[in-house]
């Protein structure tokens, strides 16, 4: 398996990895040595490989930190992704086949490296998505036009696993010819600890996932900005801002708030009466899978999209996204000013919790990952006594 190791990038892969290894079938994820934390969480054996080095890739990001939401998702994928990252990953992923000599290869969609090398080795490829199963078409469009030698026809034939719902993919959009629908097992929840103590007001969960925290346009202002916008609301605020940061960097906040690095979605989820949100895939999936409502703030990448469909399911509330990451600053103010009024409105009207457990029931009615092990041992052709002799 491999992956560019960015935890919403991560977590989509770990039910199908268990899947396997209960199924008897060896697993190796391969990602950046760098950020291998959530494959070493999930308890899954690593091969590390480079990423490339930062002073490459500033420029491009900050062309993203400039361009409107659709020219930095072009940027992103076809010369960060299908470019720089492709380039550092692909020895380090080749070395990995030479040694390990899989009889298939599992990447993430954004993981583009692995397709080179499944195709000069000759080897299956799957693909799992990391987000909406339109939003894959979306996004192999824009790293196809990045220059780099892309087996754009092996990808567009490897079959395709996700987690999402029928009920949240855009119906109208086009998806991946072989897809196959899964739901992961859910979590028993952990009980939170009591940060609040004698106050049950709602519980509203603040996160903009792990990748904006550790950006310098987002964090702190635009956390400053959603606390104070929350503030006098009757409410508990759980804020979590990521591994990368400190949290007295926000400063004093408000008494309603608690602030944590990070606190698993899924103990969270059992108790909150709404998320506030980026509209990152994984946030967004595990969210409407625990039948709780939304409130998006989406930033970039394919999180205008995510927030679009959450309102056109009703199950939450789209705030308008940015012009471009670079003037978050100046934009924050105008762009949270109904956050308070938003996040009271999805408290107070049960439309937008029945429709997040409609997508949960779609959620729930698919089979478990565990089936998935079918598609597996057709992708590569033979029966599962062959394969393991």
């Amino acid at each position: 398996m491999t992956t560019t190791g960015h935890a919403g990038h991560v977590l989509p892969m770990v039910p199908f990895a268990r899947a396997w290894q209960r199924a008897g079938h060896d697993v190796l994820v391969a990602a950046p040595g760098e950020r291998s934390r959530d494959v070493e969480r999930a308890g899954l054996p690593l091969r590390p490989f480079e990423e490339p080095d930062e002073e490459s890739t500033a420029a491009l990001w900050g062309r993203v930190a400039q361009a409107s939401p659709d020219e930095a998702g072009t940027i992103v994928m076809s010369r960060i992704f299908a470019g720089h990252k492709l380039d550092a990953a692909l020895p380090g992923i080749l070395e990995a086949v030479r040694d390990w000599r899989p009889d298939v290869i599992v990447r993430e969609s954004y993981e583009l490296a692995g397709a080179v090398a499944a195709e000069r080795h000759g080897i299956p490829q799957v693909r799992i998505g990391p987000g909406l199963a339109s939003t894959d078409e979306w996004m192999m469009e824009r790293a196809a036009g990045g220059g780099a030698e892309l087996p754009m026809e092996a990808i567009h034939r490897s079959p395709f696993l996700t987690l999402t719902p029928p009920a949240l993919d855009d119906p109208a959009a086009p998806a991946p010819a072989r897809i196959h629908r899964f739901r992961d097992d859910p979590v028993l929840p952990a009980p939170l600890p009591d940060w609040w103590p004698g106050n049950d007001d709602p519980l509203v969960y603040l996160s903009f996932g792990s990748v904006a925290g550790a950006m310098q346009f987002v964090f702190p202002g635009l956390y400053r900005a959603a606390l104070a916008a929350l503030a006098e609301l009757p409410a508990r605020v759980l804020l979590t801002i990521g591994n990368d940061r400190d949290p007295g960097e926000l400063g004093p906040v408000p008494a309603n708030v608690h602030v944590e690095r990070w606190v698993p979605q899924a103990d969270v989820a059992a108790s909150a009466a709404v998320m506030v949100v980026h509209g990152g895939y994984g946030t967004t999936l595990g969210a409407l899978t625990a039948a709780v409502p939304l409130v998006v703030v989406p930033l970039f990448a394919d999180q205008p999209q995510n927030a679009r469909r959450v309102a056109e399911l009703g199950a939450g509330i789209r705030l308008a996204e940015f012009g471009s990451v670079a003037r978050l600053p100046e934009d924050v103010p105008p762009a949270l000013e109904r956050l308070g009024e938003a996040v009271q409105r999805v408290l107070g009207d049960p439309r937008y919790r029945r429709a997040a457990r409609r997508v949960a029931a779609s959620a729930a009615a698919l089979p478990r990952a565990d089936a998935s092990t079918g598609v597996l041992l057709a992708a590569v052709g033979g029966r599962a006594d062959e394969i393991a002799a």
